[in-house]
Formats: C-alpha cells, structure tokens, sequence
C-alpha cells in the first residue's frame, strides 16, 4: 500500500513539474518515430534511454540538462556521474518518475516496448531519437540542440558532421566493390541489413553489404548463410576494445574469402554501434580496413 502511495504521489509531482517547466518560447518538433511535439520552451529536465542520446546532448552542450540516464551511458567522462535508471533489460519507472523530467529521450529499437508504454500512460512525455543514417544524426543534433536550448551548437554540430561525412564519400565511394559481412555478435550469429547507418558505413567506404536485403534491422542468421554469401571481408565488433576472439572461429574456414585473403577486422563497438558524431571515427576505421583488404586482395 505505502509502495503504490508513493507511486501515485511522483506521478503527481511529475505532472505538476512539467507544467511549471513549460515557458513563453514555444516551438515544434518532428521526432524519429514522426512525432510532432509542441513546446512552450526549452526542456530544462532530460532522462536519456540510451548511450547515444545522452552522447548527443553532451555534444550540443546540454549534459548538465540530463538526470537520469541507462547503463552504458558512458561518454563523454560526465555522463559516467549521471544517475542510472536502468539498462537494456529494463527501466526502474518510480526512479524515472522521481527525477521529473520534462522529456524522456527513447530508443524503441533498444527500450523494452512495455516499458514506453507505460510512461506513455503516465502521461510522461516521450521524445524517439532513432537515426539510421548519417544524415539522421545530424538532424538529431539539431533536434536537440533545438529542444534543449543550444539551436546554434546544435547547428554547428550537425554541419561539421555533414562536411566529414562529404569528405569521407569524396575519398572512399568510388573504391572498388568488395563484399562485407559486418558480425555483430556471435553467439547468437547478428548481422546487420540494409537500413542502418552500419550499411550506409560500408558503403560509404566502398563495400557492399552482403546482408542488405533482410527485411529486420538486425536480424539473426546462421554460419551456412555466411558461408554461402562467401563475404570478401568480416568485420566485427563486439563488446570491448579487444578484438573479440570469436573473429577468428572463422579460420575453420580456409576457403571463405575473407580468411583466404586474411580480412578479419575489428573496430571498437563505442565508435561503431552509437549514431553519434564518433561513429565518424569507426566509419573512417572501416574505411581504412577496406583499404587494406583490397591490397591484400590484389597481392594473391
């Protein structure tokens, strides 16, 4: 009884503070899911639900904005101090509550789908950040910067992402074609398809994603099915900065062409699995592999 008491009493203080938040500066926005919200002003209370939300704000200036944020959140070295709501696995709603945000900031790709549903119905206003390409991130970064205040960094932000990504199209696009299979995870077997900002990577750099026309983002495969694609190149992440050592489960293959010709690469999941403005970075990474790759291609 006292748990369900103090439940209605933060549902309460969470309606109450977003109405006082609200100011004389209103303006709309579109989220990723197609969402038009309407604002009264700047968002002064921010809880992220994923590491490449509240990566973003820091990006646009508004890391002091964030109260509560899910594990992982773990870049820039601040986001490391912001208190911890949940994870993938789940959210602690009262503790979302308690913080009374104006926004929370969803990922539906990664947040479990009862979990919105529920603050949906709490009346706790949900914003999506979802980008699957690299021209969605910079809109994101403008998005935000927008909503938290920070139009200008925000803009600026987005441009500089926008000239990098140019520059890396200018010198990798028109590179020879060489078939990539990106390995998510292994155990169970992950790949990615088509409409990621993973695939726009490889191609930006010349590749081609051999997976491109599953039909589900990230979609379970077998060994068999590698086999038969019989990709020029394997890429993989995993979960640290080590090279996972389940890369090299693919040696028992001597005839695929990625091991014939020794392209089995690794690029750190922080710089490659986050649509922020370090996914440049792995982009410029898988680039560099793919380089490499078509030397060693050339030279057998």
């Amino acid at each position: 009884m006292k748990t369900r008491f103090v439940f209605i009493f933060l549902c309460c203080c969470f309606n109450a503070s977003f109405t006082l938040a609200q100011s004389s500066e209103s303006f709309d926005l579109i989220d990723d899911a197609g969402v038009e919200h309407h604002f009264s002003g700047p968002v002064k209370r921010i809880v992220s639900l994923m590491p490449h939300g509240t990566e973003l704000l820091f990006e646009v200036g508004a890391g002091d904005l964030i109260v509560g944020a899910v594990d992982y959140s773990d870049y820039p070295e601040a986001a490391k101090k912001i208190p911890r709501i949940g994870g993938y696995s789940g959210m602690n709603i009262e503790a979302i509550l308690a913080l009374q945000p104006d926004i929370v900031l969803a990922w539906p790709e990664g947040n479990p789908n009862r979990e919105l549903q529920k603050l949906t119905a709490l009346g706790v206003p949900l914003f999506v950040s979802d980008p699957v390409t690299f021209d969605g991130i910079a809109v994101n970064l403008e998005r935000l910067g927008i909503l938290t205040g920070h139009k200008e960094s925000g803009a600026i932000a987005a441009q500089e992402l926008r000239q990098q990504v140019d520059k890396l199209k200018r010198t990798y696009q028109q590179s020879v074609r060489v078939r990539v299979f990106y390995q998510v995870w292994n155990q169970p077997l992950i790949t990615q398809n088509g409409d990621t900002f993973i695939s726009q990577a490889i191609d930006l750099c010349g590749g081609h994603n051999v997976f491109a026309d599953l039909d589900i983002r990230a979609p379970h495969i077998n060994m068999e099915a590698v086999l038969v694609a019989d990709p020029d190149v394997i890429v993989a992440s995993g979960m640290g900065e080590s090279r996972p050592e389940w890369l090299d489960d693919w040696k028992e293959f001597p005839k695929l062409n990625a091991v014939k010709y020794a392209n089995l690469f690794h690029i750190h999941p922080d710089l490659f699995h986050r649509p922020t403005s370090r996914f440049l970075q792995g982009t410029q990474q898988l680039c560099e592999h793919l380089t490499t790759a078509r030397e060693h291609m050339a030279a057998k």
